[in-house]
């Protein structure tokens, strides 16, 4: 059967929610009001609430109690928090990956970074913005790196896991270029380690490039962005990414 009418523009309003969110247009802590939202959208409240919940789904708006719903606020220790996770948990599932991924994972991992190495970064018309494709190529990409993994449940955690911290890596590369940083050069380097199945090279490689974006939020510059942003990298969290990189390096299955 084909979809209703309703889901279509439940997905089309969804996805257009989603990219606005990513982008900035719906920023981090603003309030979303239905009727702003419909006019923006040309869409009802059905539809609206239905995407809305989607979105909450994947931890990019949050719903509050008698006052609607609003895009998640950017904090400094959730971000901590969830790139100590993130490393902990992608990185076990990257170690799966390379010991059971297959001839046709090696294949769709090269063609998604293909895809990912040729995408422009950033909107051509709104150059300051990450372009929608590219966000699509790039967690295509960090999916197919780990799908080798034949352990559902742990995919399924760390697909979740980089879905949470989507709004993060998003708002990070709207607000610099990160002068030193080579991202093609980072994606490139995992591509080959997994391939050669280098995985102590490759588990240290991934655990630097998900605690690297968390760094340049908390740099002093950017840290105003969060709802407790504060002057600097406080020592603690930093001790704290170092240590969820160290376990991360020195686990083995």
């Amino acid at each position: 059967m084909a979809r209703s009418t309703h889901g279509t523009r439940a997905d089309d309003t969804f996805a257009t929610m989603r990219a606005d969110i990513l982008a900035g247009r719906l920023a981090p802590g603003e309030k979303l009001k239905f009727p702003e939202l419909g006019a923006r959208y040309g869409v009802g409240v059905g539809v609206l609430r239905e995407a809305l919940t989607r979105l909450a789904e994947q931890d990019l708006v949050r719903s509050q109690p008698h006052q609607g719903f609003q895009v998640t606020p950017l904090s400094a220790a959730d971000l901590t928090d969830l790139t100590a996770a993130r490393v902990a948990i992608e990185c076990l599932v990257l170690r799966m990956s390379l010991a059971e991924g297959d001839t046709p994972w090696e294949s769709d991992l090269v063609a998604k970074h293909h895809t990912l190495e040729r995408t422009p970064q950033y909107d051509q018309d709104d150059p300051e913005r990450v372009s929608d494709a590219w966000s699509r190529a790039h967690a295509d990409f960090h999916h197919t790196l780990l799908a080798g993994c034949r352990n559902s449940r742990l995919l399924s955690i760390a697909n979740s896991l980089r879905d949470s911290a989507e709004l993060y890596r998003s708002w990070s590369q709207q607000h610099s270029r990160h002068p030193g940083r080579d991202v093609i050069a980072e994606h490139r380097t995992l591509m080959e380690l997994a391939l050669a199945r280098e995985t102590e090279a490759a588990v240290a490689a991934l655990a630097r490039h998900i605690s690297h974006t968390t760094e340049i939020l908390l740099d002093g510059d950017r840290s105003s962005q969060l709802d407790d942003g504060f002057p600097g990298t406080p020592p603690e969290l930093l001790a704290r990414m170092a240590d969820a990189e160290r376990i991360a390096v020195e686990t083995t299955l």
